[in-house]
């Protein structure tokens, strides 16, 4: 096992009984509450006027702040700052998906720092690395996917520049976050399994690429990945189980709380860094669906450069039975039974099929690497470039649902 350091800070309130609690917890870190939220579910469904009669009971001062749009553009993040510091916060509390809790960290960044834009802060940006702190930061996701609420990460998206880029501090971790299942049972079926796609991410980049070194974090993504893979057709089919959508909320920050990566080598999250740059692109792409594109080709591309063969065997074993007696065998079986699961769980789509014409992938690539590595190669067990990354994009053509209906 190699070396690590692992602090998991938030604290974590579980189940739809303990929506007092978790009010409690927040207006004990401050009565001045700027509440952020997307583009309107939380409001139409009744869940914002559930979270306002609670605040009200202790007696919070509160204001809202409605807009963040899917991949949060950074003009949208610093207009609700602005707002933040006039209103005199004292807590950001986080109510929707993944975009609004890490619009949320931004926002928190920019009213601790008085800063008035964002972009230059994320990676690649002229003041990379320079933020101080936030104010204290609590969430209440209602998606099953990105574990924002758990992490010290960020994505920010500007649409002027087509970018879309990364911050991250030990400091922008969430103070207290509230997981209520309920508040995921309205999801669109996309969107949950988008969510799935997601959370099966985070354990794929640490464990495919993390080296043979961590045994007990092997069996803890596995068990993780198995439920993910078990449950997803079963909250398709019963959406409203609370039971199920509690599995998949949990497994969302089981996922990428820091135990999935304890021990391992680092992994640099590539598969991330090209789905960042095809959402930057492309702003409605949702994060799930682009790495579920990119999965397949992906993994055959590591495959055929003889990187991390013996990783995928082991997950082919582990997870689907298979049991060839040979690693390039039991790699491939993998990415068969798995890219069988994506497709019967619709996720299964290329790169074309997203809205992605090929003239704007050299484009796209080229943002990869100058943004998430060293402006020529990634580092994915050796380098993967340009072309490279070209080429995974092209593998993905044969998974077109259009061109295969």
């Amino acid at each position: 096992m190699k070396p690590f350091d692992l602090h998991i800070y938030t604290r974590l309130i579980f189940g739809p009984e303990n929506a007092d609690r978790f009010a409690k917890a927040v207006t004990g870190i401050g009565k001045k509450i700027f509440i952020v939220t997307g583009g309107g579910s939380v409001k139409r469904l009744g869940y914002l006027s559930e979270m306002q009669t609670l605040l009200d009971a202790h007696d919070a001062d509160y204001r809202i702040f409605s807009g963040i749009e899917p991949n949060p553009q950074a003009r949208t993040i610093n207009r609700a700052a602005r707002e933040a510091t006039g209103f005199g916060a004292e807590v950001i509390l986080a109510f929707g998906g993944g975009s609004v809790m890490d619009a949320s960290k931004a926002i928190a960044a920019l009213v601790h720092d008085r800063e008035n834009d964002i972009w230059p802060f994320v990676l690649g940006g002229e003041r990379s690395g320079k933020l101080t702190g936030v104010i204290p930061i609590a969430a209440i996701p209602t998606t099953a996917a990105t574990a924002s609420e758990v992490t010290p990460y960020a994505v920010i998206s500007n649409d002027e520049v087509s970018g879309k880029a990364p911050i991250g501090y030990p400091f922008m971790r969430p103070v207290v976050s509230w997981l209520n299942p309920a508040y995921t049972v309205k999801l669109p079926q996309e969107t949950t399994r988008d969510g799935a796609s997601d959370i099966l991410s985070h354990m794929f980049e640490n464990y495919i690429l993390g080296g043979d070194v961590s045994p007990l974090a092997d069996r803890y993504c596995e068990g993780i990945m198995a439920e993910v893979i078990d449950t997803l057709p079963k909250v398709i089919a019963d959406p409203e189980n609370l039971h199920l959508r509690g599995v998949l909320l949990w497994a969302s920050d089981l996922a990428l709380n820091g135990y999935q990566q304890v021990g391992r080598y680092p992994s640099g999250f590539p598969l991330h860094a090209m789905e960042h740059a095809m959402s930057g692109y492309k702003t409605d792409l949702a994060h799930g669906r682009g790495l579920a594109t990119l999965y397949p080709a992906y993994f055959r591309w590591l495959i055929d450069n003889d990187r991390a063969t013996g990783r995928f065997a082991q997950l082919g074993r582990r997870l689907f039975g298979s049991d060839t007696g040979s690693d390039a065998s039991d790699a491939t079986a993998f990415v068969l039974a798995f890219e069988a699961w994506l497709r019967e769980n619709e996720l299964l789509q290329s790169v074309t099929d997203l809205g992605i014409p090929e003239e704007a992938w050299p484009q796209i690539a080229e943002y990869t690497v100058k943004v998430y590595g060293d402006g020529k190669n990634l580092n994915v067990l050796g380098a993967l470039g340009v072309t490279d990354i070209l080429d995974i994009f092209r593998r993905t053509e044969s998974q077109s649902v259009a061109a295969n209906a």
